[in-house]
């Protein structure tokens, strides 16, 4: 069924949004190059090693192929920074990145669209800045250097003088390299083979901070590349055209190979202990995760000798990383993460290590008796397995037709089982010798157990082959998936994005409970012997706001009710005080208890397109939600209209007169402007309409003074991003499609695993937009929690209370106060507009935001301090803010005075060294939560064309994309279809130059193919659509 209005778009939908942190960081049009693999000449020496294995490419920190072969550097006239600048001079004004692409993340091994989607939760909103206040203070200096943080060691960016490991691509070879420079877009390498490589940004999974000192490196530049390498040239190790002084260049490569020899003499000494960590420290059946200290802590204390405070040395660290990256499937580094500035990596279960290893062995066995053994193929275990499942098969493709697109078709039969589609009629029980198969595919199809290059990626397609009915197509992990979803073991929409996530009862693997533990915890310990839940702490201190009207600002379907926005007038007609009430959780929690440890470990609630798994008990959180009559932490700002923060304080308290409206009332009273229309398409027939989880009112039933408050919070929020703009802060709020599924009201449950299931229905998937975008909608509500999270930094720092601050990390290279008052300033118009390459400048200067307990500047925000503090039902770091702040009030109360000055900590339920352990994984998670949750919303996206667009359930448009990156060694354009809003890739045709391509370009295209599983759509050109 389609629904509603005719999908021509207006210019406010097309118009293009973007991020600057993401065009400043993405390369310009043509900036991609195809990889070709090669052998590399890089030898071990004859003792044992244990970074073993035939040497390949090499890939510079992560999954980047470096060729170690030498090659003269060519000619690079005109240079990179001159062709920049000329490019940035003819598209300053249509450079854009497009906001709904979600390809960051897509099929790997394959060249993708660089453009990605700006985090949810960083309040990133962008629009013309009003000019109904005039600029004030505007010749003072805004902010400084010295403002910023310096976080250390546990920086994600590297410094001169860093020690950087560089991994080979298809083993696990490695080279230790020290970071020289930033040349332009790309970071300069010297090698321990006494060579040079340039790289674009990426994390490196290993580095020792200051290996040797900034100074010894200004002689061996000379000899290095003065400018940007082509990008060919890129992530390949290089031979020096001008060969340095041997006085020069050989200093640096004897500290790194004497490094990699004493790392290497620590492996030795205990190569057991080393090559043996994963049984050490694995768990019998579940994930677990751990920094590399306590990895090390486990596996090497008492066989490896500690420095003499205590910790393991460097060299030790490395020797274990190292053997750790041996491990196929026991170990796994978290994607973007520096693993030696706190991160985390993920260590499989042991269970899970044996079932892949015996399912390897059989598959090994199978691949000889083809050969040796013919006579023993009928009885072999696989090809049992193949019997039986090609008959499973079979069943399924009577009722559901096979695609090659990673997912099969709808239901076509006319039977319906007595349980609801969505959980399923049980087929055929799995035999046994079916189980190990089953588990092996869904560990390399949905879980990523082991990387793209592992020798285990053959055993799967090996079992694919085996099967007999996929002859025709790659026999990879998108066709792995299909065959799970054929056989019945997972359910026809299944997606990667709960399996990325390691949630609870997912699949075969992933158990119930506390799943995401650190190995040194034992779910069955009396450390958490009761759930956690208190009566509340806070009730004595808790102030009445009796009249004052609360506004909770959400969609209709909203469940969980974290915040609600007040105002109150002062004797000054120009200030207002500002209280964001926040749902209070921490008050009724034990911050040691079995609740706030499961909280912990999750990290934050997570919203997949067809479920939401709470972080918190979802009984709790509708006890805890806010409404009248229930408890509050109140963040309170006193304001004037030109946005400044001028008093704060923080309350305890209990609300009594909520109103809840929608984001659309709100644009009514405010603006007196209703929402557009949008713009759906749907395929199904299950679709339920959500009922609202509360009373709603509607504009017409606002009160003369309600309509009158929501009118000042209107002018405050309006002041208050040109305030923010004017110290600093850049924002950005794309336009962007929306994906809802309905399975006709039926709750998730989990699938159960021992028999093949088929499924009598699907569910209804609605793609949606508004019709008109309005970009100088900048959000009252984003707007009013920046406040709260200033407020509570500002009451924190002031007691010296360690919580999570977001802050802007101090980078020696980077200064973007004097760019933003030398550059930006002058630059900026009447407006306030600035334009898009002083813009992309100074986004470039701007370190990326690191979690800290010490306060200071959020530059990007423009903001003195940021303390997330109004999502406590669902972010645990919110959560944790709330436990300190609440612990100092009850202090305060205690001592009867403020505990402003304070340095003590004894009263606190988190230390600074405690919070200062969780930050890395909280701010990981935080990442990885973000992206799968646009994973999932990208995979019902693809759900839904196929089924629209191959299985015609629907008519689609036909289908304009407007350019956004073109490629021409893939021949793929980047774009976004605007009908859709969906990003898309378009083959550039034989005959056609890719150099003729210019971003913004538009195309009619028609879709050719998708793939489910790399979560790509890919079209092809009809026709140019001239301007």
């Amino acid at each position: 069924m389609i629904m509603l209005r005719s999908p021509q778009l207006r210019r406010q939908v097309t118009q293009s949004f973007a991020c600057w942190r993401c065009i400043a960081k993405s390369q310009p049009v043509g900036a991609f190059h195809s990889r070709s693999q090669k052998r590399s000449g890089f030898r071990e020496a004859a003792q044992r090693h244990f970074s073993g294995g035939r040497a390949s490419r090499l890939e510079a920190l992560s999954n980047v192929e470096v060729i170690p072969e030498p090659s003269p550097l060519p000619s690079t006239e005109p240079s990179l920074r001159a062709r920049l600048r000329q490019w940035e001079k003819e598209h300053a004004e249509t450079y854009v990145m497009a906001p709904a692409l979600k390809e960051n993340k897509m099929r790997r091994g394959d060249v993708l669209n660089n453009t990605t989607r700006p985090q949810p939760g960083a309040f990133q909103i962008e629009g013309e800045e009003e000019d109904d206040y005039e600029d004030f203070n505007m010749a003072a200096p805004i902010f400084n250097r010295g403002e910023l943080v310096d976080v250390g060691s546990k920086r994600f960016f590297l410094l001169p003088g860093d020690l950087v490991e560089l991994l080979s691509v298809g083993s696990r070879q490695q080279e230790l390299a020290i970071f020289v420079r930033h040349v332009d877009f790309q970071s300069q390498f010297y090698t321990m083979s006494g060579r040079w490589v340039h790289r674009s940004e990426k994390h490196p999974q290993f580095y020792i901070p200051n290996f040797v000192g900034a100074h010894e490196l200004e002689a061996i530049k000379e000899y290095l590349p003065q400018e940007a390498v082509p990008l060919e040239l890129e992530d390949r190790l290089h031979s020096f055209e001008k060969v340095p002084p041997r006085n020069i260049g050989q200093p640096l490569t004897l500290k790194m190979t004497q490094f990699w020899a004493e790392a290497d003499a620590a492996y030795q000494k205990a190569a057991s202990r080393f090559d043996n960590a994963h049984r050490i420290v694995g768990h019998a059946t579940r994930f677990t995760y751990a920094t590399l200290e306590e990895i090390a802590q486990r596996a090497l204390s008492g066989f490896v000798p500690k420095t003499d405070d205590g910790k393991f040395s460097d060299t030790v660290l490395y020797a274990l990383h190292r053997s750790m990256l041996r491990d196929d499937i026991g170990f796994r580094v978290q994607a973007g993460r520096t693993m030696r500035a706190g991160g985390e990596y993920e260590i499989n279960s042991i269970g899970e290590v044996n079932s892949i290893n015996q399912v390897t062995h059989l598959v090994r066995t199978y691949r000889e008796a083809l050969v040796s053994f013919p006579e023993a193929i009928p009885n072999h275990p696989l090809t049992r397995f193949a019997k039986d499942a090609r008959k499973l098969i079979a069943a399924s493709r009577q009722s559901r037709q096979y695609t090659p697109w990673g997912v099969i078709g709808p239901y076509s039969g006319k039977e319906q089982g007595e349980r609801h589609f969505r959980y399923g009629h049980p087929h055929k029980p799995f035999m046994s010798h079916m189980m190990p198969f089953l588990r092996f595919l869904e560990s390399w199809a949905y879980l990523g157990s082991f990387s793209r290059y592992s020798s285990l990626n053959g055993v799967g397609s090996t079992i694919l082959r085996a099967i007999g009915t996929y002859d025709d197509v790659p026999l990879d992990k998108k066709t792995a998936c299909t065959a799970l979803q054929e056989l019945g073991a997972v359910p026809p929409w299944e997606n990667r994005a709960a399996y990325e996530l390691r949630l609870p009862q997912t699949g075969r693997r992933l158990a119930s409970g506390l799943y995401l533990q650190k190995f040194s915890e034992d779910w069955k310990s009396s450390s958490y012997p009761d759930p956690g839940r208190s009566p509340d702490k806070l009730e004595h201190l808790r102030k009445d706001w009796g009249d004052l009207t609360v506004y909770c600002i959400d969609d209709a379907s909203a469940h969980e009710l974290d915040d609600g926005i007040s105002v109150e007038c002062t004797e000054n007609s120009e200030e207002f005080w500002v209280h964001v009430h926040i749902a209070d959780p921490a008050a009724h929690l034990d911050p040691k208890g079995r609740i706030s440890a499961a909280a912990e470990r999750m990290s934050e609630t997570v919203y997949l397109t067809e479920r939401t798994v709470t972080m918190l008990d979802a009984e709790f959180v509708q006890d805890c939600s806010l409404t009248s009559g229930r408890p509050c932490l109140t963040f309170s700002a006193k304001m004037n209209l030109h946005g400044e923060i001028l008093e704060s304080t923080i309350t305890p308290g209990i609300v009594r007169n909520v109103v809840n409206i929608t984001y659309e009332v709100l644009k009514e009273v405010t603006t007196g402007l209703r929402s557009s229309q949008s713009i759906s398409y749907t395929v199904g027939s299950n679709d339920v309409e959500p009922t609202p989880s509360r009373a709603l009112v509607e504009s017409d039933q606002l009160s003369d003074l309600s309509r009158k408050e929501l009118g000042i919070l209107e002018k405050i929020q309006q002041a208050r991003w040109k305030y923010l703009g004017d110290r600093g802060g850049v924002f950005n709020r794309p336009p962007m499609s929306g994906l809802s599924v309905s399975f006709g009201g039926a709750p998730w449950e989990r699938a159960v695993i021992t028999d093949s299931f088929h499924y009598y229905g699907d569910p209804t998937i609605r793609l949606q937009f508004q019709e008109t975008y309005d970009p100088n909608d900048l959000g009252l509500v984003a707007c009013c929690m920046l406040v709260a999270a200033e407020v509570a930094g500002r009451w924190c720092s002031a007691r010296g209370i360690p919580v999570p601050y977001r802050v802007t990390p101090s980078n020696p290279e980077m200064d973007p106060a004097e760019y933003f008052t030398n550059v930006y300033l002058p630059a900026r118009d009447e407006s306030g507009d600035v334009p898009l390459d002083i813009k992309m400048g100074y986004v470039r200067q701007i370190p990326s935001v690191q979690h800290s307990t010490t306060p200071g500047r959020h530059v990007a925000l423009g903001m003195d301090m940021v303390a997330r503090c109004t999502s406590p039902l669902r972010r645990f770091a919110d959560l944790l803010i709330h436990w300190q702040i609440e612990a100092a009030l009850l202090e305060e109360h205690r001592l009867g005075h403020s505990l402003v000055g304070n340095t003590r900590d004894d009263f606190l339920p988190f230390s600074r060294a405690r919070i200062d352990a969780l930050l890395p994984r909280i701010a990981h998670r935080e990442k990885l939560i973000a992206q799968t949750e646009d994973h999932s919303q990208r995979s019902w996206a693809i759900n839904f064309l196929v089924r629209a667009w191959y299985f015609k359930e629907i008519e689609l448009p036909p289908l304009t994309m407007s350019v956004r990156s073109v490629n021409p060694d893939s021949r793929l354009c980047g774009g976004v279809v605007e009908e859709l809003l969906l990003g898309v890739q378009m083959y550039i045709p034989i005959g056609m130059d890719p150099e003729e391509i210019k971003v913004e370009d538009k195309f009619e295209v028609k879709i050719i193919e998708l793939d489910h599983w790399g979560l790509v759509i890919y079209t092809e050109l009809v026709r140019r659509i001239e301007s």
